[in-house]
C-alpha cells in the first residue's frame, strides 16, 4: 500500500533500521522519513556545534556573537520525501548524516548531561529556511532520552 494512503495518525513513530546498502543506491520512496505533521524518532548521537550570528555570521573572533545549537549526528544517512502541502519549504533531501535539533531553552537545561551520548529525538521534520539553519533537514524535538539500556 503507497504511504500516501496511511493516515499520519499512525505514522508516529519511524524506526531507523541498519541495512547493508551501497552509498550511491537509492532508497525508495516508501522508505524515507516524512515531514511534520509526521512524528518521528531518530537515534544519534547528540553534538553541539557553535557558529558566527549577528551582525555578519562570518567570524565570532572578528566580533559576531557566537550562535550555539545542537544537532544529531545519524550513524547511517537518511532521506526525507518532498511535502506533498509544502514542497518548495520541504523538498526532497537524499544522504542527510545531521540534523539540527530545534528544543526550546528548558530542553537545552534539562538535557545537557547527554551531550556527546547517544540518544532518540523525536518530533517533527521540516526543511531549513533561515540563516540560523545549519543543515538542510531540522527536528523540532518534542523529546530528547537515552536509549534504554
Amino acid at each position: 500500500m503507497p504511504k500516501e494512503f496511511i493516515p499520519t495518525a499512525i505514522i508516529t513513530v519511524i524506526t531507523l533500521i541498519s541495512t547493508n546498502s551501497t552509498m550511491n543506491q537509492s532508497t525508495p520512496q516508501s522508505q524515507c522519513l516524512s515531514y511534520e505533521p509526521a512524528v518521528v524518532t531518530l537515534s544519534g548521537t547528540l553534538v553541539r556545534k557553535t557558529f558566527p550570528g549577528p551582525p555578519n555570521y562570518e567570524s565570532v573572533k572578528k566580533g559576531d556573537i557566537p550562535e550555539t545549537s545542537w544537532f544529531l549526528d545519524l550513524p547511517e544517512s537518511v532521506c526525507v520525501n518532498e511535502s506533498k502541502t509544502e514542497p518548495e519549504l520541504n523538498p526532497q533531501q537524499n544522504d542527510i548524516r545531521e540534523i539540527q535539533l530545534v528544543v526550546k531553552p528548558q530542553q537545552y537545561q534539562q538535557h545537557k548531561g547527554i551531550v556527546g551520548k547517544k540518544v532518540l529525538a523525536t518530533g517533527t521534520l521540516f526543511g531549513e529556511h533561515t540563516g540560523h539553519h545549519h543543515t538542510p533537514v531540522l527536528l523540532t524535538v518534542r523529546t530528547l532520552d537515552e536509549p534504554p539500556k
